[in-house]
């Protein structure tokens, strides 16, 4: 009896140690899972908030002045652009502002993954919003992010965009949506695979833009402009973050609302989706996108979200 009572306590040992084993290796998985999830959601954060070119508070008033030179030196000026660089669309035309709705300005290149993932997500809601007349969304091409292609991708894809504004711009919105297509849309840096004037005519022309625009888009004509507007945007104080650990910083996607800097980033970390951040922000619920509902406003034409209470943790 004894010897079997220490078999089977013998055994009842083995059984402990190799559940507390199993424990132990469950227990590890799930902190790698864990922290797995954590840095998915933490790159994601990173990427929204990325400076663009490490523009920061520091800009002096030389630098401000010298981009002013430098934009005024430029020979060939897209006219429909308006003094701060942006161009308007509305259901009215092109920098014809409808009455009474916000205003949503939208600072973007054409390569950052952060814009594009916006993008992606807000783009027929806002179109939806401006054939509606519930919204003006003026389109601000920079080419912040050249050094992370090895063509200067971001200056040529803003020429191109800037160039349908000028002579298509009823088509502008589309050729933002088409740059920005997952399918489409190069990747940064290491894993950039140089993108051909052919391929952005290409998707020029699968915006809608004529062939003849499309074919002339990519020229080149306005990239000496794009690149001295985005200098000029570099210097520009109320681009930069007013708060937070990337204060002072420039960084894209960047959305000014009614002249009011919208913090998207942590909207968009408090609701997890750009589009109910934006919707939130004018609102409106999706329901009432695209009929005659128009945006509500703070007092002062401020976004309604995040208050300065929700967000002033950040």
């Amino acid at each position: 009896m004894a010897k079997k009572k220490a078999v089977a306590d013998k055994k009842g040992l083995e059984t402990q140690k190799n559940d507390r084993k199993r424990q132990t290796i469950l227990g590890i998985v799930v902190v790698v899972v864990l922290v797995a999830v954590l840095c998915v959601v933490g790159y994601f954060i990173w990427r929204a908030n990325r400076p663009s070119a490490s523009q920061s508070s520091s800009t002096s008033q030389q630098e401000r002045q010298e981009a002013e030179a430098e934009l005024a030196s430029v020979k060939v000026k897209p006219l429909a652009a308006l003094s701060n660089g942006g161009f308007l669309v509305s259901k009215n035309g092109l920098n014809k502002p409808v009455e009474g709705v916000p205003t949503i300005s939208i600072y973007m290149d054409f390569i950052c993954p952060a814009c594009g993932e916006v993008d992606r997500d807000i783009d027929n809601t806002l179109i939806q919003m401006v054939n509606a007349g519930q919204a003006n969304v003026e389109i601000h091409p920079e080419a912040f992010l050249n050094d992370e292609s090895t063509d200067e991708y971001s200056s040529r894809a803003a020429g191109a965009a800037v160039y349908v504004a000028q002579h298509e711009p009823e088509k502008l919105l589309d050729v933002v949506r088409a740059f920005f297509a997952s399918d489409y849309q190069p990747k940064e840096s290491q894993n950039y695979k140089p993108v051909s004037n052919a391929m952005i005519t290409s998707q020029l022309e699968k915006a809608g833009v004529s062939t003849a625009v499309a074919q002339d888009a990519v020229k080149g004509t306005y990239i000496p402009w794009v690149n001295a507007q985005t200098s000029l945007a570099a210097t520009d104080t109320a681009l930069q973050h007013p708060s937070g650990q990337l204060k002072g910083e420039i960084t894209t996607p960047t959305f000014i609302i009614n002249g009011h800097y919208w913090l998207f980033d942590v909207a968009w970390s408090q609701t997890g989706s750009p589009l109910t951040s934006l919707l939130k922000a004018v609102g409106l619920t999706q329901s009432e996108v695209g009929t005659s509902t128009k945006p509500k406003l703070g007092s002062k034409g401020e976004p309604l979200f995040p208050t300065s209470t929700s967000s002033s943790s950040n």
